[in-house]
């Protein structure tokens, strides 16, 4: 259930700018799938959504903090929707991450195809035979868009690092997750506690009302009884007087 900004708090204005962070960098890998992952607009795209995945992420972490500093003014559940409402920020941040650090098979042989078309001769469609001495060809000399052997383990070290952050927020999102579990259980069990507690009470006092409904019952049984011997008994000094008279 989404949540609803109206007395202009600060930290759902910072959530919602986290969502339209995510939302655009989601826009961004889309239109980077569609560029040629050796062109100069692809290696653009890339750095530019590395830089915004880092901004989300430092911007969630600030957002889990600043939740934690004002949890003691919200009610439990108001608590719990903004934490689910985070977790799923951070899970869409792996996804995210994921994505960046995947390049789909298809691209990446059109991308060489491309690249082979560009260098072959004429129309035999970039394929070179045996024969051909094509060592001095300027045509087959890798351009400026390629990456050299540092590039490659540069841009295969910053990967590794990414699905390490990656794995690190998943753990923590577990952490966070496992506890929200515990803390449930507990209110679950205390709960539980109250309800034997009021049993039990209720038990007591109705005993006790029940005792009461019977020397209620006593008392007025024994009150109509003392009237029926005051009748009686006047009835009988009447008898002596006019027996005597």
């Amino acid at each position: 259930m989404a949540l609803i900004n109206i007395d202009g708090d600060p930290w759902l204005t910072e959530l919602d700018a986290c969502e339209n962070l995510s939302n655009d960098i989601q826009s961004q890998l889309a239109a980077r799938n569609r560029e040629n992952s050796l062109s100069r607009e692809y290696s653009v795209i890339s750095g530019t959504v590395r830089v915004r995945l880092k901004q989300l992420g430092s911007e969630l972490d600030q957002l889990v903090r600043k939740l934690g500093l004002i949890s003691s003014t919200l009610t439990s559940g108001e608590a719990e929707r903004r934490q689910r409402r985070i977790e799923a920020l951070q899970s869409k941040l792996i996804q995210l991450q994921r994505q960046f650090q995947y390049v789909e098979p298809a691209a990446a042989r059109s991308a060489l195809f491309e690249t082979s078309t560009s260098n072959g001769r004429g129309g035999r469609g970039g394929i070179s035979f045996a024969g051909e001495d094509d060592d001095d060809d300027p045509a087959l000399i890798p351009s400026s868009n390629n990456y050299s052997v540092a590039e490659l383990r540069s841009q295969q070290t910053r990967i590794l690092e990414d699905q390490n952050e990656g794995l690190e927020a998943l753990s923590q999102v577990i952490a966070r997750q496992k506890e929200l579990a515990t803390r449930i259980g507990g209110e679950v069990d205390r709960h539980n506690d109250i309800l034997d507690d009021l049993a039990q009470t209720m038990e007591t006092t109705d005993g006790r009302i029940n005792r009461e409904t019977r020397q209620i019952g006593t008392i007025t049984t024994q009150d109509s009884t003392w009237g029926y011997w005051t009748v009686i008994g006047l009835l009988f000094v009447a008898i002596v007087i006019v027996g005597i008279l």
